[in-house]
């Protein structure tokens, strides 16, 4: 018997192509949600790429994809809708947050805060066209699959900052250790270890947070990969963290050991690939481990449930020009703010200071800061206190520039360098000619002796001369107000001036407001 194209149509089980709307409600809610997804990793990218420590995020959205593919070969079948209500409260708020969230993010892109909203907006809306199409049964079944992208987003800035220095601390302890065990010398210095040919820095990569977070990214996939048990998915992450504490420790180690030998100078030849191998064993320890507590991969069979029912189109519609209206409404509105002119200032270096001297900065942290400038010099004031300086520069252009400009703070910085951080005093401004300029001043200790360090901040924003700007970088309020100037991608500048041999910090905040005078030279007003 031949078909017609009517009887064609009506198939049981096939896609009624012979009728557009049909089509169009198979294939919008895969266009929606890969708009969703890719706006959370455009957003979260420049964090991927700019900051080792996430490196791992690039792999993050293909894992989900195929979590997401295996739970579909295995769904269940589809169940009625239970909390309508409830699902229809948490879409319409979640979707409607995409743009103030989206628009603070573009003026903040480093603002963490903002990153995780972004990502549990959409990870909340992914969830709930899930819930409209197949149920609480569906919604248990891929729930981990999309949740999962949360694993890479940013840590929050105080939680990240307390692991690094516990690690840090622990990684230094543990490594001296280990050396003296083995007939190595070494004496610990705060985060320093001295050896016979210099002083070794435990900075953020050898502390162990770098592998910490990719082997923790690793161990909650193949804790769903094998279908694990929650007991045996814990245990699988507690050894995942002990595995990568104990590889770091053999890699300071050997770094430290390599320096005892050769040279502190010689730890640049073997740093990264130190690195690489350290991890490639981490990850071969925690797959073997995933194998011997969970057993072989579970055989997954094909499901016969047929496909799903198609989401409501007034949710795919609305969803969907809700999107385009966020991502255009926002691109026009920080257009339309764009100005040429900038409020820009750069640092004359004091040559003709007594013992002034170029402060090279060492390839692994130049590299890390990616600046278009870097420049660092050191030098000694008439009243014999002893100055350093490092300046860093960034030119206007996307996200990267301001993550990386912020990236590094003296804080986090120079604990890793033997400073022992005594107080944060806050932000002081300092006048020089038309400027005030906003420094972060900190109180450190030295082997006992007291530093002063004053970081600024600044981003060569355009000049509002009718209303006053909020001049510390750091604040949230500035954040929020560059949304409503329409700022973003601005160029970035960092100075941290470092100064030894006072001993109240008044006498150095009185120092620093004499001399910056001089060394400070503002344009493009």
């Amino acid at each position: 018997m031949q078909l017609t194209e009517k009887d064609n149509l009506n198939l049981p089980g096939t896609l009624k192509i012979g009728r557009p709307r049909e089509l169009i409600q198979h294939v919008a809610p895969f266009v929606v949600v890969g708009a969703l997804w890719a706006m959370l990793i455009a957003h979260l990218s420049p964090h991927w790429g700019v900051n080792p420590q996430y490196s791992f995020g690039w792999f993050v959205p293909l894992l989900c994809a195929y979590l997401f593919f295996l739970g579909w070969r295995t769904r269940p079948p589809a169940e009625p809708m239970h909390s309508k209500r409830v699902a229809k409260a948490v879409f319409g708020i979640a979707g409607f947050a995409l743009l103030p969230t989206w628009l603070v993010g573009q003026a903040s892109p480093d603002w963490r805060f903002i990153s995780w909203l972004l990502a549990f907006e959409v990870v909340a809306l992914s969830l709930c066209m899930i819930y409209f199409i197949g149920g609480r049964s569906w919604l248990r079944h891929f729930a981990f699959s999309i949740g999962f992208l949360l694993i890479s987003v940013p840590w929050p800035v105080a939680l990240e900052a307390l692991v690094v220095h516990g690690l840090t601390r622990a990684a230094t302890v543990a490594t001296v250790g280990a050396l003296n065990l083995f007939a190595i010398p070494a004496i610990q210095h705060e985060n320093l270890i001295e050896v016979k040919t210099g002083l070794l820095g435990v900075d953020e990569a050898c502390s162990g947070i770098r592998s910490l977070q990719a082997i923790f990214m690793v161990s909650v996939f193949l804790g769903e990969l094998y279908r694990a048990s929650k007991r045996r998915r814990i245990l699988l992450i507690l050894c995942g963290a002990l595995i990568a504490f104990l590889c770091n420790i053999g890699r300071t180690f050997s770094l430290a050991a390599f320096a005892a030998k050769e040279g502190t100078e010689a730890i640049a030849n073997y740093h990264d690939p130190l690195g690489f191998t350290v991890l490639a064993i981490a990850f071969l320890l925690l797959g073997s481990l995933a194998r011997l507590i969970s057993g072989p991969l579970p055989k997954l069979p094909s499901s016969t449930v047929p496909a799903p029912r198609p989401l409501p189109w007034p949710f795919v519609l609305g969803l969907g020009a809700w999107v385009m209206l966020t991502v255009i409404g926002v691109e026009a509105w920080y257009r339309a703010h764009e100005r040429e002119a900038k409020l820009r200032w750069s640092f004359v270096w004091p040559v003709e200071k007594k013992d002034f001297s170029e402060v090279p900065i060492p390839t692994v942290a130049a590299d890390a800061l990616a600046a278009d400038e870097a420049r660092g010099a050191e030098w000694v004031n008439p009243d014999g206190s002893a100055w350093m300086a490092f300046f860093f520069k960034w030119a206007e252009g996307p996200a990267r520039s301001r993550i990386l400009a912020r990236l590094h703070r003296p804080e986090n910085c120079l604990p890793a360098a033997g400073y022992k951080l005594r107080e944060d005093r806050g932000t002081i401004l300092v006048q020089a000619k038309d400027l005030r300029i906003p420094f972060r001043s900190f109180a450190f200790e030295d082997a006992g002796n007291p530093v002063y360090v004053f970081f600024c901040l600044w981003e060569n924003r355009a000049k509002q001369p009718d209303r006053p700007r909020i001049q510390d970088e750091w604040t949230r309020l500035a954040n929020l107000e560059s949304v409503l100037l329409g700022e973003r991608n601005l160029g970035q500048q960092v100075l941290e001036i470092v100064i030894f041999g006072y001993n109240k910090p008044e006498e150095a905040e009185a120092a620093l407001r004499r001399d910056l005078v001089a060394m400070i030279e503002s344009y493009g007003m």
